[in-house]
């Protein structure tokens, strides 16, 4: 450590406050010196503190090899066979089953409908002409989406389509939609469609390392199928011709197609990656099950084998001997030939089998003395259950899906089961967050560009200033809302966020229902006229006519009782 100088500041005050000088001077060692003792880049580390799961030499932690790798290598180094695993869970386990149905189902639900919000100050639009364009976006848009416009195979909904990507992204990790033109398909009204492409497909050509450099030095580097530039942006993916299948599962040369990831007149996306990004300088997802995969599958095994030995408890056999009776079948050893005690080959005869099966009311007759015994299989195992929540609450709280979500199980109390809705929306949040923002914003913008362009929407600016697209283009999404366990309880609640300013209409409307508050207000001021004009008593909230409502419409000649004079 350098010692302390005299600064020009200490020498002067020195020169008429020696005494003050030293103590200052004396202040500034001190500091110095401690400041050092943190901050000295040359300090030696101590390795053998710290995180006790850092070190090797504990029981505890022998034999537990693990070294940090990039997200890539992590999640791409074994991807084919993870996917067909959750996939193969996904259709035959059902807890895996479940796990994904209710992320789709409360994520998406019924479809995640897209609510214009413009901004009229930046587009230089009234109040009534943004309520005007919002309405009929909103309207052209929900028309679109119901159609089967948005699917390039024709067969769902944009709604439905919704549903497919999301479920494909947690079964598989992601999923790829290549933005098509399919102008010579018949009856269509919109152009803008897309073409789904699972995960599997979506390789690096043949022969190429992941992660290194494609077509030379200075060529880009691909990982897992996505070609990225110098910033690891994806900038085109690399998709096999033909699906994987029986007599197609090899590689060949030349076997891949390269699609731009980008339109350079339009700048907007020709295809998409949907997956949810978690580590920097990831370039593909993980499934939603990969944590727990194998915790899955263990609990399916013992599934199996509690259900076969209920199975067996169910059933009561009766053996019993008499004289001339069949004699039981010989012991199979398996397939091929028997060696007899002398070294003879033998093969059993085909009708031969020695396959018994424990059946219900099973009776067996052997030759013998008389004699009767009755088999019956012990009792249930009483552990079962507490191994069954107890393996399902980890894999729900892996996945962010509480036990009680998962198994659709709510034999709790009304705090309990409400406490796991609300952690449960908390994901569901998070996720339609950036489901919306990876999927459903890049589809609308597409269908937006096509109104323009077609002359659909005469928006000034739209073609030309991406600041003005992105304004024209600016949208919230609204889906099915929460479950409600205490309707009337949680509407008071709501009652006083409002009246405090803790929410705001439009942000309860869309928690609710996933309504459009200020739509809604329109419909309802339609709806009081209506009532006013046919003399009927105006509800409010204690369920009873309204005064409000009689005396608004004395006016037009009706009673304060809501019957026409």
């Amino acid at each position: 450590m350098e010692p302390v100088r005299p600064t020009l500041l200490d020498r002067a005050l020195a020169a008429v406050a020696p005494g003050r000088a030293a103590r200052r001077l004396a202040a500034r060692a001190s500091y110095t010196a401690i400041a050092a003792s943190v901050t000295d880049p040359e300090g030696r580390i101590e390795r053998t503190s710290g995180y006790r799961a850092g070190r090797s030499d504990r029981r505890q932690t022998k034999g537990w090899f693990a070294r940090p790798k990039s997200a890539n290598s992590d999640g791409i180094g074994r991807q084919q066979t993870l996917i067909g695993r959750s996939r193969d869970a996904a259709m035959n386990l059902p807890p895996a089953t479940a796990a994904i149905e209710r992320n789709v189902t409360f994520a998406i639900g019924t479809g995640l409908m897209a609510i214009p919000d413009l901004d009229g100050e930046t587009l230089g639009l009234t109040p009534k002409e943004v309520a005007a364009w919002t309405a009929r976006i909103k309207r052209d848009y929900d028309e679109y989406m119901s159609s089967t416009d948005p699917d390039a195979e024709r067969t769902a909904t944009g709604y439905g389509l919704q549903e497919v990507v999301l479920r494909g992204q947690l079964e598989s990790g992601d999923l790829l939609g290549l933005r098509c033109w399919p102008s010579d398909q018949i009856g269509r009204v919109t152009m803008t469609a897309w073409k789904l492409v699972e995960a599997e497909r979506v390789v690096s050509p043949f022969g190429h390392v992941d992660g290194k450099r494609w077509g030379g030095e200075n060529g880009p580097v691909v990982v897992g199928g996505v070609e990225q530039d110098s910033y690891g942006a994806a900038q085109a993916y690399h998709v096999l011709t033909k699906p994987r299948g029986p007599g197609n599962s090899g590689r060949r040369a030349n076997d891949t197609t390269r699609y731009e990831a980008w339109g350079k007149e339009t700048q907007l996306p020709t295809a998409v990656l949907v997956f949810d990004k978690r580590r920097p300088e990831q370039a593909r997802g993980v499934p939603l099950l990969a944590p727990v995969l194998e915790l899955v599958k263990v609990f399916a095994d013992a599934t199996d084998a509690a259900a076969l030995s209920l199975v067996l408890q169910s059933m009561l056999a009766v053996v019993y001997s008499s004289p001339g009776a069949t004699a039981m079948p010989e012991p199979e050893y398996g397939d091929g030939e028997l060696v007899q005690a002398e070294g003879v080959p033998e093969t059993l005869s085909g009708g031969t089998s020695s396959d018994i099966k424990m059946e219900p009311g099973m009776v067996v007759e052997i030759d013998s003395d008389a004699k009767v015994d009755l088999k019956s299989p012990g009792k249930d195992n009483p552990v079962y259950e507490k191994f069954f929540e107890a393996v399902l609450t980890q894999i729900g709280a892996a996945i962010g899906t509480p036990f009680g979500v998962l198994m659709a199980r709510f034999n709790s109390s009304y705090t309990a089961s409400k406490g796991e809705m609300e952690l449960f929306y908390k994901e569901v949040l998070r996720r339609v967050g950036r489901f919306t923002a990876s999927w459903c914003k890049p589809g609308y913008d597409c269908w937006m560009y096509e109104q323009v362009a077609r002359g659909v929407y005469d928006l000034p600016g739209f073609l030309d200033d991406l600041r003005v697209r992105a304004a024209w283009c600016s949208v919230r999404w609204a889906g099915d809302g929460k479950i409600s366990l205490d309707p009337l309880r949680e509407a008071k609640a709501l009652e006083v966020h409002e009246a405090h300013a803790w929410q705001t209409g439009q942000q309860i409307a869309a928690a609710i229902n996933g309504g459009d508050y200020d739509a809604n207000v329109q419909r309802r001021g339609a709806e009081h006229r209506q009532f006013v004009d046919e003399g009927l008593p105006i509800p409010n909230a204690q369920g009873g006519g309204s005064d409000t409502g009689g005396t608004q419409a004395s006016a037009d000649g009706t009673s304060n009782g809501g019957s026409s004079q």
